[in-house]
């Protein structure tokens, strides 16, 4: 069976089928995006850390200096 005779078969489905095969059919993707992931690195909050360690004598531009020791300028 071909995707276009599968796609039309589909389509010809009752309203409540089509979407329990639309159900099934995400179910089947993986759960993770692996691609996403890796092109992402997740950095922690640093602005955070400081907080907890100085508390409020974080100097106000401290975000430029995060950005810049994390390479996003």
């Amino acid at each position: 069976m071909s995707a276009a005779e599968l796609i039309k078969q589909v389509e010809s489905l009752p309203p409540q089928e089509r979407a329990e095969f639309e159900h099934l059919l995400h179910a089947m993707k993986p759960q993770t995006d692996f691609a996403d992931s890796a092109r992402r690195p997740r950095w922690p909050d640093f602005g955070e850390r400081l907080q907890q360690i100085y508390g409020e004598k974080v100097a106000p531009d401290s975000q430029s200096v995060i950005d810049e020791g994390r390479g996003d300028r």
